[in-house]
This record gives C-alpha cells, sequence and structure tokens, in this order.
C-alpha cells in the first residue's frame, strides 16, 4: 500500500446473540510484492495501526502489539466462534496464532523483498484456554537466522499469565 492510499481498516463483527460472525479482510498483497510484512519499520506500522495484518491473522483475532528485533508479541481475542465442543479455545485457532506469530518475528530479521513460509512447526497444548482467560498474550522470538531457515519459539498465556501452549518452529526464507 502506498502512503498515499487511504487505508481500509477491516472489520470484524460478531452478534453473539445470533451466534453470528461478518468481517472484512484486508486485499492480498499485488504479485510485485512478495513480502508485505519484512523489516521492523512495517511491523511498527501495523502496530500504530497504519497497515493491516495478513488476512488469516486478521480472521483469527490477532493484533500486533509490540515489535522488536528478534522479538513480537500479540494478543488474540477469540470469540464463542473459536472454541471446541468442551467450550475451550480450539488447538487449531491456538496452532494459527503461534505460526503467525514466529512468522511476525521472522519479519523483524529479514529485508524488504525476503520471503518466509512455515517449513516446520510443533505446539505442545500445556492447559485450556478458557474465553473468560483472553485475551491470549503471544510471545515469540527468533533464535537463529540462517540463509535458508528462520528458528523460533513463541508461547501462549492467559490473562493471569499461565502458559497455555509453547511452541517452536522453523519458517523457510526466499531470498532474492
Amino acid at each position: 500500500m502506498d502512503d498515499d492510499e487511504a487505508f481500509d481498516a477491516p472489520f470484524d463483527e460478531i452478534d453473539t446473540a445470533a451466534h453470528s460472525r461478518h468481517y472484512s479482510w484486508p486485499p492480498l498483497p499485488g504479485a510485485s510484492d512478495r513480502s508485505p510484512h519484512a523489516g521492523l519499520e512495517v511491523l511498527q506500522r501495523i502496530v500504530d495501526g497504519e497497515h493491516h495484518l495478513s488476512p488469516g491473522s486478521h480472521t483469527l483475532g490477532l493484533a500486533l502489539s509490540s515489535v522488536a528485533e528478534r522479538v513480537v508479541t500479540l494478543t488474540a481475542t477469540p470469540g464463542e466462534w473459536a472454541l471446541n465442543n468442551g467450550g475451550t479455545v480450539h488447538g487449531g485457532i491456538v496452532s494459527g496464532w503461534v505460526d503467525s506469530a514466529l512468522g511476525y518475528a521472522t519479519a523483524t530479521v529479514v529485508d524488504e523483498g525476503v520471503g518466509y513460509s512455515t517449513l516446520d512447526l510443533t505446539v505442545r497444548y500445556i492447559r485450556a484456554l478458557r474465553l473468560e482467560k483472553t485475551p491470549a498474550t503471544i510471545h515469540a522470538e527468533v533464535e537463529h537466522v540462517g540463509r535458508s531457515t528462520c528458528v523460533g519459539q513463541a508461547k501462549v498465556l492467559d490473562t493471569d499469565g499461565r502458559t497455555c501452549a509453547s511452541a517452536s518452529g522453523v519458517m523457510m526464507l526466499f531470498r532474492p
């Protein structure tokens, strides 16, 4: 998105009484922009509300809270739509959160034009995450950056600061 273009923020409207959800997502980047979330400057624009998260991250209820080199913090605000039949946040949703967090952590250490994609993801579920213990906080940190891969760790914490899940992942880097 050019600085001159108007920022059209996606929205997410949930009607709990009707058990319905209506949302929009940002447009996908053009073919010439393969890494729209690369570098600290772009990520800081997301934190500042001047740029958007990826459509998938937005759909999962994520918000980027803070960024620094090698480290990101996100918050996740799920609705009832994210619960399993046991009444806790579905493990697939949590997995999506940590995958996104590891991707954004990777974005802090790559230059513009470098693409990245999940190569490996391992999630360990430690305790159930209940809706009343959200928004969850997700911390992700890059441990190693190589020529072709980036290795990171993530944790999902409830509002009491208890770890609900931890994850490790490897991102494949696509350098020009």
